[in-house]
C-alpha cells in the first residue's frame, strides 16, 4: 500500500523587542492593527503583549512551509517597524526581565495569570509548533506514544533560548526549563488507546487541573479545534530554514510511525521518568555532547542519535522528497551550531547579552521576504 503524505502547518512565536535596546515592547495590539487583514497567515495575540503568533497556512509541501512562514517574518518586521519594534525569533530574550507584567487583556489569560501566579509572569517565551494531518484520533494516539522516544533529539535541534534575564543559563535550551513549569507541560504520558487517553482528560477537567483538552500543553497533543497531531517542545528557531527542515523531520517521523504501527512493529512504552531525564539533558546540552534514547536508555554522541533517527525514518523523507531538505538542515546545525550556540557566539567573551539580541534580529530578518504591507 503506497503512502500518503500527509498536509503540515506552522506555528511560531516572536518577540517584539527596541531594535536598539533589544529589550521586549508590550506592541503585540498594535502590530495586529498595522497588519490588519493583509497577511497570508493567522496573526494572533499570546499570553502577553511581548509576543506576537503566527499560523501559517495548511501546506502540502515544505517549500510552501518556506513561503509562508517568510512572507510571515517580512509582513511582521515591517508591521512592528511601524510601531517602532521589530521582531526576534528566539526562545527566550537574553535581557533583564521586565518589571512590569503584560498581560494580554483577554478572559483566558487574565485566568491563567491570577491562577498561576509567577508561573505566568514567566512566561516571556516563544515557541515554534508542528502540526501533521491526523484525521484518526485513535492512531493519533498510537502516533503520540511511539514519538515519544524521538522528542529529546528534537529538544536538542531546536535549542535556541541560552539565556534569561541577563545571565548565560548554562543551557541550550532554558525556554524548556521555563516552559515546564506548567502543570500540564512536558512529555506526554503513555496511553493504552484513544479511550485511556479521553479517560485521563476527564480525570484531569474532574480534578480541576484543566478547564478543558485545550488547556493540555504536553510536547506533543491531539489538538481539539483541528484534525492534526501537534508537537510544541521547540524553541521558535533563528532562521526559516531550520523551521522548514525542523517541520520536515517531524512529517517524516509521524509517517514513518504510522507505518510502523501499521505494520505492527510498535516499541514498548518508555518510562516517563527516563524520557523526563533525556529530555532535560537534551535542553542543557543541545546537540553539543551526548543524547539519551530513551527507548534503550543509550548515551549516544548527538551526531550519533540524530543519524539514528535519520536512518529510521529515511523511507518517509524519501516518500515526500524531503530527504535532502531535511539532511541539509541537520548539516548545517552540526556544521554551525544550534542558535543557542550561535547566540553564545555573538555574544563573546565580554558577555555582553544585548550582542545576542541584536545577532537574533539579524537573523530573523535574513530569511523573511521584506515587503510593503
Amino acid at each position: 500500500m503506497s503512502q500518503s503524505i500527509p498536509s503540515i502547518g506552522v506555528e511560531e512565536e516572536y518577540q517584539l523587542v527596541d531594535p536598539t535596546s533589544g529589550r521586549l515592547l508590550p506592541n503585540c495590539k498594535r502590530v495586529i492593527e498595522q497588519i490588519g487583514k493583509q497577511t497570508v497567515a493567522d496573526i494572533q495575540h499570546e499570553l502577553h503583549l511581548t509576543q506576537i503568533e503566527m499560523a501559517s497556512k495548511v501546506c502540502s509541501t515544505l517549500d510552501e512551509v518556506r513561503r509562508s512562514v517568510s512572507n510571515v517574518r517580512g509582513e511582521l518586521i515591517v508591521a512592528s517597524g511601524n510601531t517602532g519594534s521589530t521582531l526576534v525569533a528566539a526562545g527566550t530574550n537574553p535581557l533583564p526581565v521586565p518589571d512590569s507584567d503584560s498581560f494580554t487583556p483577554k478572559r483566558r489569560y487574565q485566568v491563567m495569570s491570577q491562577r498561576f501566579q509567577q508561573i505566568a509572569r514567566d512566561m516571556l517565551i516563544f515557541g515554534c509548533h508542528v502540526h501533521v494531518s491526523m484525521e484518526d484520533r485513535s492512531m493519533g494516539v498510537q502516533v503520540m506514544n511511539q514519538c515519544r522516544r524521538w522528542l529529546p533529539i528534537l529538544q536538542a535541534l531546536s535549542a535556541n533560548s541560552p539565556y534569561w534575564d541577563g545571565e548565560d543559563t548554562g543551557y541550550a535550551s532554558y525556554r524548556r526549563e521555563l516552559w515546564a513549569q506548567w502543570p500540564m507541560a512536558g512529555p506526554p504520558p503513555h496511553f493504552d488507546d484513544l479511550a485511556d487517553y479521553e479517560a485521563c482528560v476527564g480525570d484531569l477537567v474532574h480534578a480541576g487541573a484543566i478547564k478543558d483538552e485545550s488547556f493540555i500543553y504536553w510536547d506533543i497533543r491531539l489538538p481539539t479545534k483541528v484534525p492534526t497531531i501537534e508537537f510544541r517542545g521547540a524553541d521558535v528557531m533563528l532562521a526559516v530554514e531550520e523551521t522548514v527542515g525542523y517541520a520536515g523531520l517531524i512529517r517524516a517521523i509521524v509517517m514513518q510511525v504510522m507505518q510502523d504501527i501499521r505494520s505492527n512493529r510498535i516499541n514498548r512504552p518508555i518510562r516517563s521518568s527516563v524520557l523526563s531525564y533525556a529530555t532535560w539533558h537534551a535542553a542543557r546540552y543541545g546537540i553539543s555532547r551526548d543524547l539519551v534514547d530513551p527507548l534503550t536508555c543509550e548515551k549516544l554522541p548527538a551526531r550519533e542519535a540524530v543519524t539514528r533517527l535519520l536512518d529510521e525514518v529515511r523511507p518517509s523523507l524519501e516518500t515526500a522528497a524531503d530527504l535532502q531538505c531535511v539532511n541539509e538542515y541537520v548539516q548545517r546545525l552540526f556544521d554551525a551550531g544550534t542558535g543557542a550556540d550561535r547566540q553564545r557566539a555573538a555574544v563573546g567573551p565580554d558577555g555582553d547579552v544585548t550582542q545576542a539580541v541584536h545577532y537574533a534580529i539579524g537573523e530573523t530578518a535574513r530569511s523573511a521576504v521584506v515587503s510593503e504591507c
